[in-house]
């Protein structure tokens, strides 16, 4: 096993008297592509709610770089490197590609309150994003409103605005939720991509067992709260456990 990025250990959390993390030990690997996958309910929302700090740790602790992160808030954890997606498009809809960009590129090194004044000057924040814009496929609608941007593209953006804060750990959310099957292909693409080049450690949560199977280089199922199964695609597959729990026929 490589480096831990993450580390996760006796994971507990209870909405009322429903477990949705039960006693989780789980470890995050530096630069291997993983998916988790589970049924509705199984806890993927939650686990990483509880990571990124939009739910409180009840019980257990998260090391990330091997550092205690479970009682830090949010921006603490976005400029420690972690950061996520979410299952509905979060973008600045009225603001150019560039623009929605150029907020969190400005943000990292705390020039964000000269955004809305002039940005001639903001050449290297410039000539970062026009180096994202290039990453995740977007260099040729740069000066287009997000509202107008095909969904695929808009998803495409949200992954930018996440790249952005240059984040170490980066969850994804159903990120290719809603899309025809040409947009899926880019956006796997440009995940797959950026994924090789190192810099960020992407976690996925997806239903598709299509985009999982052929992306992902490790599959995490939950199931009520715990592990029910964790290897390569292929030993998922071949997870008698799994197969009758979650994937049925559908491998």
């Amino acid at each position: 096993m490589g480096d831990l990025i993450l580390q996760i250990r006796k994971l507990t959390n209870f909405f009322g008297m429903v477990c949705t993390a039960k006693e989780l030990d789980l470890d995050i690997e530096a630069g291997v592509l993983t998916s988790i996958i589970g049924p509705n309910g199984a806890g993927k929302s939650t686990l990483i709610n509880l990571i990124t700090g939009n739910l409180p740790v009840q019980s257990g602790s998260i090391l990330f770089k091997g550092r205690e992160i479970s009682r830090l808030p949010i921006h603490q954890r976005v400029r420690l490197g972690i950061c996520r997606s979410f299952q509905i498009v979060n973008i600045f809809p009225e603001l150019t590609v560039l623009e929605n960009l150029l907020i969190p590129t400005l943000a990292l090194s705390g020039r964000t309150r000269r955004f809305f004044a002039k940005i001639e000057g903001e050449d290297r924040a410039r000539d970062q994003v026009k180096n994202l814009l290039e990453k995740v496929g977007l260099a040729g609608v740069k000066d287009t409103p997000a509202n107008v941007l095909s969904h695929g593209d808009q998803r495409l953006l949200e992954v930018g605005v996440a790249l952005a804060v240059e984040p170490s750990l980066l969850f994804l959310d159903e990120p290719t939720a809603g899309m025809n099957p040409v947009e899926r292909v880019k956006v796997l693409e440009n995940i797959r991509q950026l994924s090789r080049e190192g810099q960020t450690t992407f976690v996925l949560v997806e239903h598709d067992m299509d985009i999982v199977f052929s992306l992902s280089e490790r599959v995490v199922v939950l199931h009520r709260g715990d592990i029910l199964g964790d290897g390569t695609p292929e030993e998922i597959k071949n997870n008698v456990q799994v197969r009758e729990v979650y994937l049925g026929d559908s491998v």
